[in-house]
């Protein structure tokens, strides 16, 4: 059976989804504070924490840096009233696997659990996971912008990039893109069009999704 954390002040809604994820077999632990949290975390070590951005006594993307700190396997789901592009990029730094808005169907919410978990125990039995280098690299709006275009556009020059993201000065675009080309996300093909790499596409077809579902 599956551990599961909900780190939320609000008494109702956790009493809710608690009773809800129980029936669907989970075993659910309740913290109402950022504190209370760290203490749960590491008494009872879930496999996953369902993370509230606003918490009494610390920002919630505090505190997820302390979960990954003391225990980088568990998985942790950011939930929210207040979305922001910010807040998600951010999130997916600091290791965060998926981020909802409230308020959330039930239905949904209990898929993304179960798929989450499969997907981490996947990733440990493959040794594979989205690189901290390539999360930081999408934390810049510019190269965003960059990759969410040739996700679009497919392969394209130097030239149709830079009129694109209406940039002006060669250096930043190229600078932007070698980044990117670092970290495995963009590359050149032998006629000189840059393009999503088959793992890039996915990074970005998945934050791309996250930022539609959100509606901001």
């Amino acid at each position: 059976m599956n551990t599961i954390m909900i780190v939320d002040d609000e008494k109702d809604t956790t009493i809710l989804l608690k009773k809800a994820l129980c029936r669907q077999g989970f075993s659910v632990i309740i913290a109402e504070s950022a504190t209370d949290s760290i203490n749960k975390l590491t008494e009872s070590k879930p496999e996953l924490v369902l993370l509230d951005l606003v918490l009494p006594d610390m920002n919630g993307l505090m505190v997820l840096e302390e979960i990954k700190r003391l225990s980088p396997e568990t998985e942790v789901i950011i939930i929210t009233a207040f979305p922001s592009i910010s807040h998600v990029v951010e999130a997916m730094k600091l290791g965060a696997s998926d981020f909802l808005v409230k308020p959330f169907n039930l239905d949904e919410l209990v898929n993304i659990l179960r798929k989450t978990l499969e997907e981490a125990r996947l990733h440990r039995n493959a040794g594979t996971k989205v690189s901290q280098e390539v999360l930081k690299a999408l934390s810049n709006p510019i190269r965003r912008r960059i990759v969410i275009y040739l996700l679009n556009a497919g392969a394209r020059r130097f030239s149709e990039i830079a009129k694109s993201i209406d940039i002006d000065d060669p250096s930043k675009l190229s600078f932007h893109l070698r980044v990117l080309s670092d970290t495995g996300i963009v590359r050149k093909n032998n006629e000189n069009l840059y393009l999503l790499t088959v793992e890039g596409a996915a990074i970005v077809e998945k934050l791309v999704y996250k930022l539609k579902t959100m509606r901001i």
